[in-house]
Formats: C-alpha cells, sequence, structure tokens
C-alpha cells in the first residue's frame, strides 16, 4: 500500500497529466456524438481523426508546413525579441521613455489580430503578412519583460555596483540585464506558444498558396469541407505548440536551477 502510495506521489505530474488527457478525448467523444446526431453527420470523433492524423507523419508536405511555419516563427520572434529588448532596456533606464513607448505598446497589444492580417494581405504580398503580424503580437511582450526586469533590480545592487566603480554601461551589461533574465526568460515562453497560434492563424486567413505552412494546409482542408483533415491538421499544431511550451519551460527551470 505504501509502496502503491509512494508511486503515485512521486508520478503524481505525469499521472495527473495523462489523466487531464484522457478527459479532453473523453469530452470530444461526447461532443462529436452529440453533434453529429443533431447537427453536422461528418463531425470527426476521435475514431476519425486520430488515424489521420497518425498518417501525417509519413506526408512530406506535413513537414514542408512544419519548416515553414517555424521559419517564420523563428524570423519573427528573432526580430521582435532584439529590439524589444533593446527598447526595454532603455524604457527601463529613463522613465520618460517609458511613458513614450507606452501609447504604442498598449495599441499594439489590444490590435485585433484578424483585422490587421487582412489589411496587411492588402498592403503587401501574403507570405509577408504572418511574419509582420507575429511581429506585432511578440514586441510589446518582449518589450515589457526586458523593462520590467529592468525597473525591478534593487536599489542597494545599483549602489553597490556605483561603490564598485562600475559605469553605467557596465553596470547595464553585467548587473541589470542578467538580473532581468527571469521576466525575460517568462516572456520567452509566454510568447513562443502564442506566436505560433497567431502564425497558423494568419496563414489561414492569407490563404495563399505561396506560403507553406499548417495554416495553409488548414485552409485547404477547408476548401475540400474536409473536416477530419481539419481536425487532425489542428492537433498536430497543438501538440507541435505544447512541445515549443514544454521545452521552453525546462529550458527555463534549468537556468533557474
Amino acid at each position: 500500500m505504501n509502496k502503491t502510495k509512494a508511486f503515485f506521489h512521486k508520478h503524481a505530474v505525469v499521472i495527473n497529466t495523462v489523466l487531464g488527457i484522457g478527459f479532453v478525448f473523453l469530452l470530444w467523444w461526447l461532443t462529436s456524438l452529440i453533434v453529429k446526431a443533431s447537427v453536422l453527420p461528418t463531425f470527426p470523433g476521435p475514431e476519425d481523426a486520430i488515424p489521420l492524423f497518425f498518417s501525417l507523419f509519413g506526408e512530406a508536405s506535413t513537414w514542408l508546413a512544419v519548416g515553414g511555419t517555424l521559419l517564420r516563427l523563428i524570423i519573427s520572434f528573432a526580430i521582435a525579441f532584439l529590439i524589444g529588448s533593446l527598447l526595454g532596456v532603455i524604457a527601463g533606464i529613463y522613465k520618460g521613455f517609458a511613458n513614450f513607448m507606452r501609447p504604442l505598446v498598449i495599441t499594439l497589444r489590444t490590435l485585433p489580430t484578424a483585422a490587421v492580417i487582412l489589411i496587411l494581405i492588402v498592403l503587401l504580398r501574403p507570405i509577408y503578412a504572418p511574419i509582420i503580424i507575429v511581429f506585432l503580437i511578440i514586441f510589446p511582450i518582449s518589450y515589457e519583460s526586458m523593462a520590467t526586469g529592468i525597473k525591478n533590480v534593487s536599489r542597494e545592487v545599483r549602489e553597490a555596483a556605483k561603490i564598485d566603480g562600475a559605469s553605467r554601461l557596465q553596470s547595464i551589461i553585467r548587473i541589470k540585464i542578467p538580473l532581468s533574465m527571469p521576466y525575460v526568460l517568462l516572456g520567452i515562453v509566454s510568447s513562443l506558444g502564442l506566436g505560433m497560434k497567431i502564425s497558423i492563424m494568419s496563414e489561414i486567413i492569407a490563404g495563399s498558396n505561396r506560403i507553406a505552412g499548417l495554416g495553409r494546409l488548414i485552409h485547404l482542408a477547408y476548401i475540400e469541407a474536409d473536416m477530419t483533415r481539419i481536425v487532425a491538421i489542428s492537433i498536430f499544431a497543438i501538440i507541435l505548440i505544447g512541445l515549443i511550451d514544454l521545452g521552453m519551460y525546462l529550458a527555463k527551470k534549468k537556468i533557474k536551477g
């Protein structure tokens, strides 16, 4: 009895996670039964979408789409992180600059994403719309993470740096930025998964054959009215986003340790 209790206690996180996943699939199955009986006979349940989901692994178009979506996410994230972090350092040091940036950051955080995607598609080539919209979403997160981290460096630490003879630049590079890393890592963890979802959504709305991405595959399945394929690709995207979030969480945990 004690051994069983100890086993469940040791593996509580894994067990509870598996039970939670099973509960989600149970809800999905029950929902599909209700929808099939009353609204849409072709609505896919787990027994329909899961076999197709596994078949996606053997399709070259799936991995080409994953590569395209990830490439755009990496480009957008790198640009947003570099610019956001640089401006965040300045805002963390100079209150006047932070006040100057506040209206822009608030505007970007409240943008209606779908409307902006449509505007960008009209103004630019559809291939650029996902990159720009993900940048606009990630930039304020990166900016505020760095600015908050710089502002929260304690006065005692700043005064100790002055006593030790550190210049302003040395204080920023060697003290303030390293001490801001927990905030920055939190921003990275929260922005990557969100950026992935926004990128896929923008690919769906753009609906361009020139864009290789998971969103384009979902758009093509929608045109063909293939509900099962839409759900299967969505599961693939959910797992990919989950793996990204898990990887960033483990990296953050290791760095903090």
